[in-house]
């Protein structure tokens, strides 16, 4: 119990380290994309309107659903995801890096303030049909990517009212301010450790629960 207590309060540690993390790296954008402090407080005239297909790498061709049933007798060794999380494990996976998974669809696909749901993670993983699958592309990586989508409104191409969408057609063709390749490579530099830091405390997170799950197992058997 004592080692279930210590798995616990680390990944709570872990946890609170990621959002000042993101909280940081979110004041920073802002300062750059929203306030445009570095620019004179103007949005610069060679920066381009664009649509996220001109900075986001699509993989949703490679996405596979698995059902239930076909997880049952797997070994749990990589993480499946679905729309907004980790749904299982399975032993096999598809994707080998980093990368941004968009809620497509499911309860929620943006929140409150129609910010569309993101999980960014790294390392070897699954993922089923509700989630696009996305890298930066152009001058952007996966965090600056994040960010430029995290804190875009994208709910007037939300479809659906029982069943909420964003479908991938509405979210490549959606319009994005697009910044010069040097903005970029220097903003990138400054995100990059932050999020970095950010990936390490989630793989720890990862190993901590695991940890967890097998000493609960261990317990009841």
């Amino acid at each position: 119990m004592v080692i279930k207590f210590i798995c616990i309060h680390n990944c709570s540690i872990s946890f609170r380290l990621n959002d000042n993390l993101l909280d940081s790296v979110q004041a920073i954008f802002r300062s750059w994309f929203v306030d445009y402090d570095p620019f004179d407080g103007v949005c610069p005239s060679n920066w381009e309107t664009g649509c996220v297909e001109d900075i986001a790498e699509f993989f949703d061709s490679m996405r596979k659903p698995l059902s239930s049933l076909e997880r049952t007798d797997m070994e749990r060794i990589y993480p499946y995801y679905g729309a907004v999380s980790i749904v299982d494990y399975v032993d096999d996976y598809i994707f080998d890096g980093e990368y941004l998974l968009v809620s497509e669809d499911g309860i929620y696909v943006v929140d409150e303030n129609g910010h569309p749901l993101i999980q960014h993670i790294s390392g070897k993983f699954w993922a089923n049909n509700h989630a696009h699958i996305l890298k930066g592309k152009s001058g952007f990586n996966e965090d600056s990517l994040y960010l430029f989508l995290a804190n875009t409104n994208m709910a007037p191409i939300v479809t659906g009212a029982a069943q909420p969408k964003i479908n991938q057609a509405n979210l490549k063709s959606f319009p994005i301010t697009i910044p010069d390749s040097e903005t970029m490579l220097k903003f990138n530099n400054i995100i990059q450790p932050f999020f970095d830091q950010r990936l390490t405390n989630e793989s720890e997170i990862k190993k901590l629960e695991a940890l967890q799950s097998l000493l609960l197992t261990r317990l009841v058997d």
